[in-house]
This record gives C-alpha cells, sequence and structure tokens, in this order.
C-alpha cells in the first residue's frame, strides 16, 4: 500500500510539471502572437493595427492625387497661352515633393509588416487652373486638406498605441505641412500685393530649370528647400 501511495503521487507531480509547462507554452506563444504571426509571413509586424495599415495607404492615395493635381497644374502653366514659367517649376516641384512623401509612406508601411494596397487614383478636379492667384488658392485647399488626413491618421496611431508610427509621422511630415501651407499662403499675400503679373514676371526671370533646381533635393532638409524656393520665385 505505502508503495502504491509513492507511485500515485509521483504521477501527480509529473501531471502538475506538464500541466505548468503547456502553461508557460501557451504564454510563448501570445508573446508569439503579439509579435506577428508566422504562419501569415508577417515576420516584421508588431503592434501596428489594421486600422493604421489602412490609414496608410489612404494616405499614399492622397499624396498620390496631390502629386497628380501639382503636375497638372505645372503643365497648365507651362503651356504656350499661359507661358509661366515660374509658376510651373514651382508646382512641378510640389509634385515631385508629393510622390516622395508617397515613396515614404510606402517604405514604412514594409517596414512595419503592413501591405500597400493601391486604390484607384482621381484625375485633378481641373484641366484648366486660371491665373496664378486662383492655382495658388486650390494648392492651399489642397494642402489643408493633405494636412487634416496627416492629423487624422497621427490619431489613428495614438489610439492604438503605436508610438513608432506617430514618431514617423512628426519627423516626415506633421512640421513640415504646416511650413508648406504657411509658404502658399505667403505666395498668396504676395500676388495679391504685387498682382499676378508682376509676381509671375519675378518668377519667370529668376527661376531655375528644374532639373538644376532639384538636384539632390530627396537628401535635402525641408527647411533648405524652403530657403532654396524662396530666393528662386520671389
Amino acid at each position: 500500500m505505502h508503495a502504491m501511495m509513492k507511485t500515485l503521487t509521483f504521477v501527480l507531480l509529473v501531471l502538475q510539471c506538464t500541466l505548468g509547462a503547456r502553461r508557460e507554452d501557451n504564454q510563448w506563444l501570445i508573446s508569439r502572437e503579439d509579435a506577428g504571426d508566422p504562419d501569415n509571413q508577417d515576420f516584421a509586424r508588431q503592434n501596428f493595427h489594421e486600422d493604421c495599415e489602412a490609414g496608410i495607404n489612404k494616405q499614399i492615395n492622397l499624396e498620390m492625387f496631390a502629386g497628380y493635381t501639382y503636375r497638372s497644374m505645372a503643365s497648365y502653366f507651362n503651356r504656350d497661352d499661359v507661358a509661366l514659367k515660374g509658376v510651373a517649376d514651382f508646382f512641378r516641384h510640389h509634385s515631385e515633393e508629393e510622390l516622395e512623401h508617397a515613396q515614404l509612406l510606402e517604405e514604412f508601411q514594409n517596414k512595419r509588416g503592413g501591405r500597400v494596397v493601391y486604390e484607384n487614383l482621381r484625375k485633378p478636379e481641373k484641366d484648366t487652373w486660371g491665373s496664378a492667384l486662383e492655382a495658388m488658392q486650390a494648392a492651399l485647399t489642397l494642402e489643408k486638406n493633405v494636412n487634416q488626413r496627416l492629423i487624422n491618421l497621427h490619431k489613428t496611431a495614438g489610439q492604438h498605441n503605436d508610438m513608432q508610427m506617430q514618431d514617423f509621422l512628426d519627423s516626415h511630415f506633421m512640421t513640415e505641412q504646416v511650413e508648406g501651407i504657411k509658404q502658399i499662403a505667403d505666395y498668396i499675400t504676395n500676388i495679391k500685393r504685387v498682382g499676378t503679373s508682376g509676381w509671375a514676371s519675378t518668377c519667370s526671370t529668376s527661376t531655375p530649370s528644374a532639373a538644376a533646381s532639384r538636384g539632390n533635393s530627396v537628401r535635402r532638409t525641408r527647411e533648405e528647400r524652403n530657403l532654396h524656393r524662396t530666393k528662386s520665385y520671389l
């Protein structure tokens, strides 16, 4: 009887150890799920909510639409019956910058283990943009729309405690967007002050070619680009 009790006690100890090991395994599985599901090949994904992923894809589409719109403006002001080269160069620069923003978002999406999903790209709202003042006013509205979407995206990241996404947006977009709005607002004020013809003629005589002025703009800071453009366009 004594030997049987010892055997039973030993079996119970083995069962307790086995159950404890299984609980530890389950805890390990939970931590692995938090780090990303290997079965779905999302090796890089961690603390990256689906709402953030979807928001980035929508922002990519908006940045590309903005670049498409600025490209349309540049083409319009480069027409032979409009012929405002400085204004055309200004919008061409902005088009390239918006496409750079889309590329930054794509790279971040991939780094976080998300999936870039392209949406249908709308055509610009106009084919003719009127005067330089009218085009700048349209550009200001577009920049404010982009800014509001970035603010909403930043809030989404905050709601899901995604500090890395918030830091990314702060570093590459939030301050830069405010500076871009201020720049266009200043141009609108200057156009109203001196008139479209006077402001545009200054642009057309002082603005260098797009190729020369861009240079290594991808590596420039926003402050350097603003200083360069202020000297070129005004």
